[in-house]
């Protein structure tokens, strides 16, 4: 292949030459202060960022929400590999919505556009120590002609493309898996132990102690380090395992919630089924499922082609906001029906405190005692509820 270093900034392309004939290159990790960097598996995944320039022209128009097409090779080399031999991950193409502006006071040549950040690219695990990148942006001009708005066709004044790439800081990847392995096994000892005194008893477990089995199991999965496999195996899989467990463990964590206010519910008999429960969870339910098919249409796809984003398409952006909006507007109609559930208990509390003060004063102490101990717990439900609803939606 005849290539030559170039300047975008200062390229002129040729007489019937093409911009596709500029190939945009990101060597990662680049060389700093000539010192060949390298990334490690502590770093656990890659993040790659599209940042790109653009000059206003008068003569070149960017179109609002232009479409960007980008051809794009990715490939790694080894310790083992000479430096100018490259192995190919993926080639595949892309396109993305240019979201840019610039005041009207600053139109003017060369001023810069305000541009924001595209995600460009994902891998959910870092097996290699060196990337590199090739960006070519396809123009057909005679398409343009036909359809202005087409791929490329809008783009006004490229002056640049830059990678940001974002990894996780290999220290705290030690410090994480660390903690992890230290506490996987209390865990995973405190439910095992749990679960067989419950087995002991002569009836069966009621549902609030399946449910707090259940959590866990859940939390248990959720610590298990299961990341230290990623340290020797190539395992792309990774943030979709985290993501799931991540998923199950807070899907059981509202459902305890739940549970525990209902089991409260001293007037409630059927309490101890949790087909009672079927309305109170059906907003856990469908909330953990828009997630569930979100990150699988997101994450899932970039198994096979980490350059995939659902944010790439009209259809996909709309479908995403859709997800995500009825998602946190179930986390915000539980959060009220738990304050409900919780509002009830306390008033079912205050009628039985009542009636305990015909009790003799030591029975109506250990009384008042379970009381105090039951609205604490309903408080700090509730307060936790919140600032776990608040911050998943600040998130989103």
């Amino acid at each position: 292949m005849n290539c030559k270093p170039l300047h975008f900034e200062t390229y002129v392309p040729q007489p019937g030459g093409n911009l596709r004939d500029v190939v945009f290159v990101a060597q990662m990790p680049h060389v700093r202060g000539g010192i060949t960097l390298e990334y490690s598996p502590w770093f656990q995944f890659l993040l790659g960022l599209l940042d790109i320039d653009i000059e206003y022209d008068p003569d070149r128009h960017l179109a609002e929400n232009a479409l960007l097409q980008l051809e794009v090779r990715l490939g790694y080399r080894t310790h083992d590999d000479p430096p100018t031999t490259w192995h190919e991950l993926i080639s595949t193409t892309v396109t993305r919505r240019l979201d840019c502006s610039i005041a009207e006071d600053k139109k003017e040549m060369n001023a810069a556009y305000n541009c924001s950040v595209m995600d460009l690219f994902e891998l959910g695990s870092n097996a290699y120590p060196f990337y590199l990148i090739n960006i070519r942006l396809p123009v057909n001009e005679e398409q343009c002609m036909k359809d202005p708005s087409g791929p490329n066709c809008a783009i006004g004044r490229l002056k640049d493309l830059s990678i940001i790439e974002i990894h996780q800081n290999g220290g705290f990847t030690k410090i994480w898996l660390t903690m992890k392995t230290l506490l996987t096994p209390f865990v995973l000892a405190a439910t095992i132990w749990y679960w067989s005194r419950i087995r002991q008893l002569t009836r069966q477990p009621y549902l609030l102690e399946k449910a707090i089995f259940a959590l866990g199991v859940s939390l248990a999965s959720l610590d298990f380090p299961l990341e230290w496999l990623s340290l020797w195996f190539r395992l792309p899989f990774m943030l979709l395992v985290c993501d799931l467990r991540q998923g199950l463990f807070y899907a059981m964590l509202f459902s305890f919630w739940l549970i525990f206010t209902g089991e409260h519910l001293i007037e409630d008999s059927s309490r101890n089924s949790l087909i009672a429960y079927w309305r109170h969870l059906a907003f856990v339910v469908v909330a953990s499922l828009c997630l569930l098919v979100y990150d699988m249409c997101e994450r899932g796809i970039q198994l096979s082609n980490p350059f995939y984003s659902i944010w790439s398409t009209s259809v996909g952006t709309n479908l995403a906001y859709a997800i995500i909006y009825v998602a946190s507007l179930c986390a915000l109609l539980y959060f009220v029906f738990l304050v409900y559930k919780v509002g009830r208990v306390w008033s079912t509390i205050k009628r039985k405190r009542a009636a305990a003060l015909q009790m003799n004063r030591n029975r109506r102490l250990k009384f008042e005692m379970i009381i105090y101990r039951f609205k604490f717990l309903m408080a700090l439900t509730v307060v936790c509820a919140g600032f776990t609803i608040a911050s998943y939606i600040m998130k989103q």
